[in-house]
């Protein structure tokens, strides 16, 4: 810890001046924060980073930056430092225990290879949270500079993601391609998820707005920001998203209700915006070369080339109307009564369009109670959702997603603290389901935790956010009126979207947007940019980690020891990073390697060589274990493949693929034991799969074959021979649970067959 004396002396700004941070940007403060928000932007491009090679390497640039970061604390690199509030450096340590809680779960998990995925991305999310807060510290001006710096990626994001609309047939190789919309419509690159799309660009909406806002800043820059507003409600409006909607709505109330004297100029910047998109969104919605799933490129293009002319003019009178609004602004004076007057206006006029739809729902045909009927059922019931249509925005279906909310409740219900394991929806919901439709989460970041990691997960989690939520609110309120405590609203109304929006979706599994509101709850909580107010004495309640940038840069012997502490856990991380990634390559290039109709022996050996490394790379995943079956049984080594679809069931019990693989085999190599065993066995694991229930028919079959059933003996089958007991729907079968074998028929003396009668010669013609 430097000496008192030898820190430099702050300069109190003048009485009502806006805090300004004049620290000069060191070069280690503006590298940590040129990483993240590269890592943050090769996330969204790469497809949110959902994909096990992309998220690895966002693991290993955030384990890298970690490294660099503490080497920089321990030995007083110039800029860096570390200064948070208790509660925020506590809501990093309760992410960090969710790791550790999410490897606990191995113990008990029924989808290991999952929960380790899972321990990995709960690692890089609190990575981000605590580098977020030495960037709050380090980087003078950090809540303008990760602001601006998350718009310019949200921007070329919209762009990129409207040119699959507007110029369709653009293509540079190697560099991009445009032509995104030939099998869907519906707006999803880069992301290659609709909802995921949304988020980001709503996630930039209130920084765009409150640039449009500030008065401080050139023209030029504040009309730039309304037309970036009008790019994302545009864009945000073709992905059809109504996840994306509501996120929008939260994120603007924060906005409203937390920000200063610009809360009536912020709404009016979203409805301007608003109204000249909608022009190009009608066009959008009603042309069929942007609306229809797998419409010819030509008719594409030519429809792209009229909606581009509308966004164009659309856009244009945009320009001008914000520049004429913005030279208007001096001569408006908005006292404080004016801006209660035109608040309750606003609400007045929203309460009576509540009501005049009321009263058209109520003298519809239906009625008020049945159209609300109607509603409820139609977002309750399971049915096919209308993914690719415009007019799924006015519907209020749940797009199935209560029928999964009730299956994560069920696995809640039974495992309620510990939950099954991290990452294990994919396996419990097959279990829980009552119709043939699958999944992988249950679209609800909550019920997520609850069914995979418990109450403890879910408290971990949401403790460690609410941590930082906590601290980010109370940092923003003891900030002094100005540029950064707006922006301060602006990335807590963006964290805000992203909160509500996880009720809703899946967003935790998709790295590309959950890094970026962590990043800005890590560094709104940071409390080195930060100016109290003049007249707070209040103590400060926190713990300053830096040095004095001029002593000498020796390592103590405790900081050594730390750094070599932190040294070794990234390695471990990173290691944990790679092994899955490395092993799911080799498998998946076995698997590729052995996929045309004609392979050599040689490429057969080669395949085999690499699915048995995967397979060793990774020791909880079963996919290599079943391409090496599959390559053994292409090689004609029956025992070969049944010996590895057997450490298949043994690694994961619960793999519904590994069981209905084994019986397979079973079934070619004439087992019937096996294959009754194998079969009920996986009927118990997907108790509504189709498939599996005429597997299990089969073995039954095999087990009283028609030949010595009662009708063709004469003599009842014994009660080993009753079908077996379907398994109740929501009722869990413990996981790694042994199947109670069949007691075997005992065998009938067949009837001797009648010998045949030789059939009469026709005579010829």
């Amino acid at each position: 810890m430097a000496h008192p004396a030898s820190l430099p002396t702050p300069v109190a700004p003048a009485a009502g001046a806006p805090a300004r941070d004049d620290r000069p940007l060191h070069r280690a403060p503006a590298a940590l924060l040129l990483a993240l928000l590269a890592a943050v932007a090769y996330a969204v491009f790469a497809h949110g980073a959902t994909d096990t090679p992309a998220e690895t390497r966002v693991q290993l640039v955030l384990a890298a930056t970690t490294l660099l970061t503490a080497a920089a604390l321990a030995t007083g690199r110039p800029g860096i430092r570390l200064d948070a509030p208790l509660v925020a450096r506590l809501g990093v340590v309760a992410l960090l225990a969710f790791a550790v809680w999410c490897g606990l779960s191995l113990l008990w998990s029924v989808a290991p290879d999952r929960t380790w995925t899972e321990i990995n991305r709960a690692v890089a999310y609190a990575l981000v949270a605590g580098l977020g807060l030495v960037v709050g510290t380090s980087v003078p001006r950090a809540i303008e500079r990760v602001a601006v710096g998350w718009l310019l990626i949200a921007v070329a994001v919209g762009l990129y993601a409207l040119g699959g609309k507007t110029v369709p047939g653009l293509n540079v190789p190697g560099l991009f391609d445009l032509n995104q919309t030939d099998t869907l419509a519906r707006l999803r690159a880069p992301l290659q998820y609709w909802n995921a799309l949304a988020l980001v660009l709503v996630m930039a909406v209130p920084i765009a707005v409150r640039l449009a806002t500030d008065r401080s800043r050139p023209m030029r820059v504040r009309i730039a920001a309304v037309l970036a507003v009008y790019l994302f409600i545009l864009g945000l409006g073709m992905t059809y998203s109504r996840g994306g909607v509501l996120a929008l709505g939260t994120a603007t109330v924060v906005l409203v209700v937390l920000g200063g004297a610009g809360r009536l100029k912020s709404v009016l910047v979203l409805v301007v915006a608003a109204a000249a998109a909608s022009g190009p969104l009608a066009v959008a919605f009603t042309r069929d070369g942007l609306t229809a799933t797998g419409a010819p490129l030509g008719q594409r293009i030519t429809d792209g080339r009229v909606l581009t002319l509308t966004i164009v003019v659309a856009g244009l009178a945009l320009a001008a109307i914000a520049r004429a609004l913005i030279v208007l602004e001096p001569r408006v004076r908005w006292d404080p009564t004016r801006t209660r007057t035109v608040a309750r206006a606003s609400g007045i006029a929203a309460a009576l369009l509540v009501v005049l739809l009321a009263m058209g729902a109520a003298g519809s045909v239906k009625g008020l109670p049945a159209n609300v009927d109607e509603s409820l059922r139609s977002f309750t019931v399971a049915a096919q959702d209308k993914q690719l249509d415009p007019s799924r925005l006015a519907t209020t279906t749940s797009g199935n997603r209560w029928v999964w909310w009730k299956e994560a409740a069920g696995a809640f219900s039974d495992r309620p603290v510990g939950g099954w394991g991290a990452g294990s929806f994919r396996v419990t919901h097959l279990r829980y389901r009552t119709n043939t439709i699958s999944v992988t989460q249950p679209h609800s970041v909550p019920l997520q935790f609850l069914a995979e990691t418990g109450l403890v997960g879910l408290l971990l989690v949401y403790g460690g956010i609410g941590g930082l939520l906590w601290a980010a609110v109370a940092r923003m309120r003891a900030m002094p009126g100005g540029r950064e405590r707006e922006l301060a609203v602006a990335l807590l109304a963006a964290a805000a979207g992203w909160l509500a929006h996880g009720l809703y979706d899946w967003d935790w599994d998709i790295p590309g947007v959950t890094i970026p509101p962590l990043l800005f709850l890590g560094v709104l909580a940071a409390s080195g940019g930060a100016r109290r107010r003049e007249g707070d004495r209040r103590p400060p309640h926190r713990v300053v980690v830096f040095v004095d940038p001029e002593r000498d840069a020796r390592l103590r012997p405790g900081a050594l020891v730390g750094v070599a502490a932190v040294t070794l856990a990234v390695f471990a991380y990173a290691a944990s990073a790679v092994l899955p990634a490395w092993s799911a390559g080799k498998a998946d290039a076995a698997q590729e390697a052995i996929g045309g109709a004609q392979v050599t022996d040689d490429e057969l050996r080669r395949a085999a060589a690499q699915a048995d490394l995967a397979a060793k790379l990774d020791p909880l995943s079963v996919e290599p274990l079943l391409v090496s079956a599959t390559i053994a049984q292409r090689r004609g080594r029956m025992l070969e493949a049944r010996q590895a679809l057997l450490e298949a069931v043994h690694r994961q019990p619960d793999s519904v693929r590994a069981w209905s693989q084994l019986g397979a085999l079973a079934l070619s190599l004439a087992d019937r034991d096996g294959f009754r065993d194998a079969a009920a066995r996986s009927l118990s694991l997907d108790p509504h799969n189709p498939v599996l229930r005429t597997l299990a028919a089969r073995a039954l079959l095999f087990q009283a074959p028609p030949g010595e059933s009662a009708t063709a003996t004469g003599t009842p089958l014994p009660a080993a021979a009753a079908p077996v007991a379907p398994v109740t729907p929501g009722v869990a079968v413990a996981p790694g649970a042994p199947v109670t074998p069949v007691t075997p028929v005992t065998p009938v003396t067949p009837v001797t067959p009648v010998t045949p009668v030789t059939p009469v010669t026709p005579a010829a013609p």
